[in-house]
């Protein structure tokens, strides 16, 4: 018996080059992409080349869903180590052509929610683990 709803960050290491209308059907439909980060800047923002000369940004205060401080900002470790990382988001803002702003944190929130509300006895869900591919649900 097989259940997952959230494919854990990196399981898949490919590079996908988006399109615009890629991303507004994503951003529509709320889909989670995954992309890979190219750097962490001075403020602690996360860029990714989405491909077709398309720049997505994730800014500190959507990094991060969990252990955040009183003013929702994440350690900037936590930035700094997605460089060169598969991260998943999904994308809050269209600015235009080739800018977006994606969101970590709602990914991470949807699925704490999902583990708490849905996940049950005996489901089997994928980790991103090179030892282990599934481990039992013990909730």
């Amino acid at each position: 018996m097989e259940y997952q709803k959230f494919i854990p960050e990196g399981w898949e290491e490919t590079k996908e080059d988006l399109n615009t209308t890629f991303i507004q059907n994503a951003f529509e439909s709320g889909q989670v992409l995954q992309g890979y980060v190219n750097e962490c800047d001075s403020n602690y923002n996360l860029h990714l080349n989405l491909g077709n000369n398309i720049k997505g940004i994730i800014p500190r205060n959507e990094l991060e869903g969990i252990n955040v401080d009183d003013f929702g900002f994440c350690n900037p470790n936590i930035c700094r180590n997605k460089v060169n990382q598969f991260v998943q988001f999904k994308v809050k803002e269209i600015y235009d052509d080739n800018n977006v702003l994606l969101s970590r944190k709602t990914v991470q929130e949807e699925a704490l929610s999902w583990v708490k509300e849905e996940l049950k006895p005996g489901n089997v869900v994928n980790r991103n683990s090179k030892k282990y591919e599934e481990i039992w649900s013990l909730c």
